[in-house]
């Protein structure tokens, strides 16, 4: 367990979230460090990757495989 001291404007929010969430402090606190988290792990995620290797890939996806000019038909003519 860890006590927190807040400044009393972010108390008040804190509080105010609570209430219009239904969860208690403890729990509200950890569903926004979970979100946190997961958003860094998104943002992060894709640094390693260079630009080259997605389109190395591009190649191999369903949606540009075949003759080009067949496949834009194909789109143009999915409206008719």
């Amino acid at each position: 367990m860890m006590t927190l001291e807040l400044d009393d404007e972010t108390a008040h929010l804190l509080d105010q979230l609570t209430q219009r969430e239904h969860l208690d402090p403890a729990q509200l606190v950890k569903q926004a460090l979970a979100d946190y988290l997961g958003t860094l792990q998104i943002t992060h995620a894709g640094k390693n990757e260079l630009m080259s290797d997605i389109i190395a890939t591009l190649p191999s996806l369903p949606t540009f495989t075949g003759d080009p000019l067949a496949i834009q038909k194909a789109l143009r003519d999915e409206w008719d």
